[in-house]
């Protein structure tokens, strides 16, 4: 029997997140925290009539629904989930199949699919994240991805017992939380901040980081039924924004992940600020686990987070295919989606 005559990839509905969440487990249970994806999944499956339909809105929301299965009789075999960088890029976010469905040519046969159908007819660039040990690198390579850089996992238990000590000579002078008007000014301090090839590669907008009123009240919204609290400091330094943390907490399962941009003339605050972070995160939580990802590109970076207790735990690739129109050097305009047999519900690109 050929089980691609009776194959079709369609949205997730809510009756699906059932057999999602166990397939997620067998997939990602040794590279991931299941019990904040076992929440996650159950909060969607929890509010899925509420949430799913603000997500015509909110960006945000929209990309927490972006999965689609994979489904052989109606069955579900796998899945791929996506979301939307900004207008022209997409990330695949995961992709995974049931055990015995590996090794059959059903990641080729979907990815495949998503590429030709979605991607490439809309104009989309793809962005993806592939563990370095990971034998599916050489897979992306063959479908045309091509390395950036490495991102590297650190993390540190906040039950270590671990010393934090002040930093000779480094004041934090001008650290404080977001106000409103600083949002004008963030996007700035990205671009001053964040080399010029990711940034070509992770493209971020104005509006992601100074977003409507609206949008801020979908995410606070958001995080409020999911049990997490997000909390965003800035360093201002003769009226300039040169640094901005983002500490982001998950109360059910104890995990807080932090994220830095850091102007590189202010480089030398880098270790005074992430022990702020630390400490900030000691003072209110006695257990769990703080984590961040960084890049390879200066190890610096590195050697701040291992004098305050973080261990590198993951390496990934950044992976970067653009699309076949911009592959091609072709500007001319190529026509919308055209049906495939066997695939429900196609992915469509944003307006």
């Amino acid at each position: 029997m050929n089980m691609f005559e009776h194959l079709t990839i369609e949205k997730v509905q809510r009756p699906d997140l059932n057999q999602l969440e166990k397939l997620f487990a067998s997939a990602f249970g040794d590279e991931v925290d299941m019990e904040q994806i076992k929440r996650r999944i159950h909060r969607a499956r929890q509010f899925y009539y509420f949430l799913h339909p603000l997500s015509r809105f909110s960006v945000w929301v929209k990309n927490h629904f972006n999965i689609y299965v994979i489904k052989i009789k109606g069955q579900v075999v796998g899945f791929i989930q996506v979301s939307y960088l900004n207008p022209t890029q997409l990330h695949v976010d995961y992709i995974a199949f049931s055990k015995q469905y590996r090794g059959q040519g059903l990641g080729t046969w979907v990815l495949t699919k998503l590429l030709d159908e979605a991607v490439d007819t809309n104009d989309y660039d793809v962005v993806l994240e592939v563990r370095v040990d990971n034998p599916a690198y050489k897979f992306y390579r063959r479908l045309g991805f091509r390395q950036i850089t490495e991102i590297l996992h650190y993390e540190r238990s906040l039950a270590s017992g671990y010393s934090l000590t002040a930093m000779p000579g480094e004041e934090l002078t001008g650290f404080r939380e977001l106000k409103g008007q600083d949002r004008s000014k963030l996007y700035q301090l990205y671009l001053e901040s964040v080399p010029l090839l990711l940034r070509r590669v992770v493209k971020r907008a104005y509006a992601e980081f100074s977003p409507s009123m609206m949008v801020r009240n979908l995410e606070w919204l958001k995080n409020y039924l999911m049990r997490k609290r997000k909390k965003d400091y800035v360093i201002e330094q003769e009226g300039k924004l040169v640094a901005l943390l983002t500490i982001n907490s998950y109360l059910k399962v104890e995990s807080h992940v932090f994220n830095l941009i850091l102007h590189p003339s202010h480089e030398a605050l880098r270790q005074a600020i992430i022990s702020k972070a630390v400490s900030m995160i000691t003072a209110n939580y006695k257990h769990g686990i703080i984590s961040t990802t960084i890049y390879s590109d200066d190890y610096s970076k590195q050697a701040a987070l291992e004098q305050l207790g973080f261990k590198k735990d993951l390496v990934y690739y950044l992976m970067f295919r653009p699309s076949a129109i911009k592959l091609k050097g072709k500007s001319e305009a190529i026509s919308v989606y055209r049906p495939v047999p066997g695939v429900a519900k196609p992915l469509k690109k944003q307006n």
